[in-house]
């Protein structure tokens, strides 16, 4: 991997989704506040069969565009229509959120 820009090692494990693995665009991230764990997903509904466990390094090598996302804080969310188009930034709803963050999400 040339340019790793996560502040996370790239071993650190999440969640994304089968329909990633197959070929479909992340449009959706989620980085949670309540456990620090972050979601990786193509935004559809999923099941627990769905679910994959996989290395942020890995998802970046597959996806480049991640980087974009990578400082994406606690509580936050990322959303885009496909791999083409630019991320949109909030909150993740219900979720507590560092205030301190809030300026980078506008």
């Amino acid at each position: 991997m040339a340019h790793y820009p996560f502040s996370e090692r790239a071993d650190l494990l999440v969640l994304t989704c089968t329909h990633v693995l197959e070929g479909g665009d992340v449009t959706l991230v989620c980085h949670h506040f309540n456990d620090n764990t972050w979601e990786f997903t193509c935004g559809d509904t999923h099941t627990e069969e769905d679910a994959i466990v996989l290395s942020v390094g890995e998802l970046c090598e597959m996806d480049p565009s991640l980087h974009l996302v990578c400082d994406l804080p606690v509580g936050g969310a990322a959303t885009r229509s496909s791999r083409a188009h630019a991320w949109q930034f909030g909150r993740i709803e219900g979720e507590d959120f560092y205030p301190a963050a809030d300026s980078r999400m506008n």
